[in-house]
């Protein structure tokens, strides 16, 4: 098993207990070193030798200071007293005079000493060896002739081997002693507290998030769409999750959208199947009434046949309708947009349809202003959209004729278009699936003669393929008002 195939959790753990545990190795290593290096080496450390062991500390800084002495003597040549200097002042001040010879000339002599008392006491104590210690309870003497260098050190004076106060001494040593336990596990302590702060820290930037983008991922994999992640971080882990979160809405509104297209296609199956259904059957009543003997007489045969024809004709309006949904769904209707000056438009097409929808029990009424205004129109399509309302107002009139008021009114940079009639009127929360396909006012959609339900969604296609918006409203009174929104693009004064 590989070190990436470990959880990130257990990695993460592992880490920061590396991030403690050599750290505190480490200052176990230095303590210890220095613990026993200031309690056992070097003559360099002989003050703090004294300072932390008060009872054995003159004793061993004399050795110190008599052995580094032995050391610099056995040097060939005249012996660097600047060298010796430290370990003079140590055993001066401890109340030992010394005194440094060579070739019988003092080299050095303690200040205030004298060096026939030295020779004497050293002679008295060592006799005549060449080197030799002598330290007792009254007094200390050593005296060293260097074979290689003939350098003589000589070293005297009434020193006890035990210092006094030993008690307090020990109590001072022990203080110190403490006091470097105490720095150590204080040191210790911060460092495991301290990580195990930063590992929690980073365990909840990085585990938290984790689990949140897991738990998000395993409800998208169940469908569930809706769980939002709360992460808000900038970091990487931050900029991941609110990747994903995008991700999860674009997926959200992708999904319903295909929702959507997949009522809207069972909407259009059973409506095609509804719509030509029933003619269908018309149609095949009237010709089993034929072919049947049932319409005996010619005036009633031609009447069935003429029924015949009416269904055959409503069938291919409803295909037709079809094939032109279908093809603007699919962007295979193309737009050839030009300029065209809508209160002019308006105006001709009123006066030139104005007869032929009076026939039909429609009257169109429209006041032209003295304006201009210019909008990009495509008039084969435009026409589509102005044949369709006004058929679908002929459609749903009350009684004989039914009255439609046309209206043009500037709008900042749009014109709004408005074709209000006076007819049977939509119920208000009906107003918003007008544009629907295949939606009728009619639940059982049982007068397919009043039309398909495509008329309105044809439309709302072509609008929105002239980068203009509709809506519908109530008309004041009683009625149905379909507004247009069209972007105006040029305007003369």
């Amino acid at each position: 098993m590989q070190i990436r195939d470990i959880s990130v959790k257990k990695r993460l753990l592992f880490a920061n207990f590396m991030m403690v545990f050599i750290p505190v190795c480490l200052l176990l290593l230095i303590g210890t070193a220095a613990y026993t290096g200031l309690r056992f080496t070097g003559a360099a450390q002989q003050r703090e030798l004294v300072m932390l062991w008060p009872d054995k500390g003159p004793a061993l800084s004399v050795q110190f200071a008599v052995s580094s002495l032995r050391a610099r003597a056995d040097k060939k040549g005249v012996p660097k007293l600047r060298d010796m200097q430290e370990d003079f002042q140590i055993l001066e001040a401890q109340g030992i005079s010394t005194m440094v010879l060579k070739d019988r000339q003092v080299l050095y002599l303690t200040p205030g000493a004298d060096s026939g008392t030295i020779q004497e006491a050293v002679r008295k104590s060592c006799g005549d060896s060449s080197s030799m210690l002598v330290w007792n309870d009254d007094e200390f003497a050593f005296g060293y002739t260097s074979p290689r260098s003939g350098t003589t050190i000589l070293a005297a004076g009434s020193v006890a081997f035990l210092a006094k106060d030993s008690a307090q001494d020990r109590s001072n040593r022990d203080f110190w002693e403490n006091m470097v336990f105490v720095i150590l596990g204080t040191a210790i302590v911060f460092i495991i507290a301290w990580g195990i702060y930063l590992s929690r820290l980073l365990s909840g930037q990085i585990l938290e998030p984790l689990a949140a983008l897991r738990l998000a991922a395993s409800e998208i994999r169940k469908g569930n769409m809706d769980v939002s992640l709360g992460v808000r971080t900038q970091d990487e882990l931050g900029e991941t999750c609110q990747a994903f979160d995008r991700m999860r809405r674009e997926l959200k509104k992708a999904k319903d959208t295909q929702e959507r297209y997949e009522q809207n296609r069972k909407e259009l199956i059973a409506g095609i199947s509804h719509d030509l259904s029933t003619p269908l059957t018309s149609v095949k009543g009237y010709a089993s009434g034929i072919l049947d003997g049932i319409a005996k007489t010619q005036a009633k045969q031609r009447h069935y046949m003429e029924m015949i024809y009416q269904k055959a004709c409503t069938m291919e309006k409803l295909v037709e309708n079809l094939f032109i949904f279908s093809k603007l769904d699919l962007d295979r209707i193309p737009f050839h947009l030009e300029p065209v000056e809508i209160y002019g438009y308006f105006a001709d097409f009123a006066e030139d349809r104005k007869s032929f929808l009076a026939e039909r029990g429609l009257e169109l009424c429209f006041q032209p202003e003295h304006r201009q205004v210019t909008v990009l129109l495509d008039r084969i399509q435009f026409q589509r959209v102005l044949e369709n309302l006004l058929e679908n107002s002929i459609k749903y009139k009350q009684g004989e004729a039914i009255r439609v008021s046309l209206g043009l009114e500037k709008q900042a940079a749009h014109v709004k278009l408005s074709f209000a009639d006076n007819g049977i009127g939509v119920a208000e929360e009906e107003l918003p699936k007008l544009f629907r396909s295949f939606y009728r006012t009619d639940p059982a959609r049982t007068n397919v003669a009043k039309g398909s339900g495509l008329g309105l969604a044809i439309v709302r296609q072509i609008i929105a393929g002239l980068q203009g918006t509709i809506w519908a409203e109530q008309t004041p009174g009683g009625g149905l008002t379909i507004c247009i929104l069209l972007p105006i693009v040029e305007e003369k004064a």
